[in-house]
């Protein structure tokens, strides 16, 4: 054992103190921390009463969200807190010169309640004019309009009966009535993060694409295949590499990711219902909840990413076709999607590529798994095949590896 966990750190040490890898981990490390900070960089336009500019720091802008959204944090999005926002957006001009949000009207009045109106507007689907002539009677019904869009969802949706009932248990589960919560930090952590991910992902392409052809090209494969433990530990060895490696940076640029967005925007909404983080699956789980199996699908989607690296590398005689070919099963999914009224299996099957299961709109897809009868959400199927997937890939890095060297 003690033999295999020093060809193991031999191979860890091979890939970090490449000048290629500390370039690369380098730039991902300060691309990540500047993912988080860009957006206080950014200044905001807004005007006053007298219609005059108004340039405001990202920083500042972030922070009068902040403040509005912890002074209505724990109501009720019931009739009155409706009613309030619809009283505050009538005070704002809609013109067509001017975009309404940068208003002085907005600013000093309807911005607080830029949640509530966003809530209503994605469930009712009605813009800011129709939302100003919102009536008491139509806020009383809030909560029932969005409970029959949903039943009538559920009743219409072409999926299979075991995943109709699947979707009952969830909209049971939901709030009848939604408490606000300002998200803070946890949303900045969910949106940032798959852009984050992506980047790792580039990054694991180009630190492994040699784990094993760079023993082709140096001729080292001969060394490896008369040594005592080339066929065993060895190649264990540099699997080992390929997984440690990626779990390490995974955890820590999604720990530095967290920690910045907690400190600048806050800890709060833990506890709100994940119908606020937009106009997703109604999952009975919490903006908490949902942001640690988020990353648990992407820590699980960059190990196999990893590790199909590790398996090309095996394959191919130069890390350059390695690199390649990551790059297209990486890049090409973000330019290339099934239709949305495409049948189930194609998304879900879409789905598993792992540019999509780095999305947070992935880990929560509408559509869940169902295998033999059991309906398994994605944030729980996508990490079990993902695992799968990384026993194959080593499993044929091995084979694959082992046959190049006796033949």
């Amino acid at each position: 054992m003690n033999l295999f966990w020093n060809l193991a750190g031999y191979e860890v040490k091979k890939v970090m103190y490449r000048k290629r890898t500390m370039v690369v981990l380098c730039l991902v490390v300060f691309l990540s921390v500047i993912s988080v900070l860009g957006t206080l960089l950014v200044k905001a336009l807004y005007y006053d009463e007298s219609g005059n500019e108004i340039l405001v720091s990202g920083y500042e802008d972030e922070m009068i969200d902040r403040r509005y959204g912890e002074e209505l944090s724990g109501r009720k999005v019931d009739a009155d807190l409706i009613m309030e926002a619809v009283e505050a957006y009538r005070q704002v001009p809609i013109g067509e010169d001017v975009y309404y949000s940068s208003t002085h009207e907005y600013q000093s009045f309807a911005r607080k309640y830029s949640p509530i109106y966003h809530i209503v507007r994605r469930t009712l689907g009605i813009d800011v004019k129709e939302f100003q002539n919102f009536t008491r009677e139509q806020a009383e019904q809030f909560d029932e309009v969005r409970r029959s869009k949903r039943e009538y969802v559920i009743e219409n949706s072409n999926i299979s009966e075991n995943m109709r009932k699947y979707w009952w248990k969830c909209l049971e589960k939901s709030p009848a009535t939604l408490t606000y919560e300002y998200l803070g930090g946890h949303y900045r952590f969910i949106a940032i993060m798959h852009s984050n991910a992506i980047m790792m992902a580039a990054a694991f392409a180009v630190l492994f694409s040699g784990i094993f052809s760079e023993e082709y090209t140096s001729g080292a494969d001969n060394l490896i295949l008369s040594s005592k433990h080339g066929k065993g530990l060895v190649i264990g060895a540099k699997l080992f590499a390929v997984f440690g490696i990626s779990a390490a940076l995974v955890i820590l640029l999604s720990a530095i990711c967290y920690a910045e967005s907690i400190i600048i925007w806050g800890a709060r909404g833990a506890d709100a219902s994940i119908v606020f983080l937009g106009s997703i699956f109604p999952y009975p789980l919490t903006v908490g909840q949902s942001a640690l199996l988020y990353f648990l699908c992407i820590f699980a989607a960059c190990m196999f990413f990893s590790a199909m690296t590790g398996m090309l590398s095996a394959f191919f005689k130069t890390p350059f076709n390695t690199v390649v070919i990551m790059a297209v099963i990486l890049i090409v999914p973000m330019l290339v999607s099934v239709p949305g009224d495409a049948p189930i299996w194609m998304l879900n099957l879409e789905n598993l590529l792992p540019a999509n299961m780095m999305g947070f709109w992935g880990a929560m897809h509408d559509f869940q798994y169902e295998i033999f009868g059991l309906v398994i959400p994605p944030y729980v199927f996508l990490p079990v095949f993902s695992a799968a997937g990384c026993c194959v890939c080593a499993y044929l890095s091995y084979r694959i590896f082992k046959k190049h060297q006796i033949g």
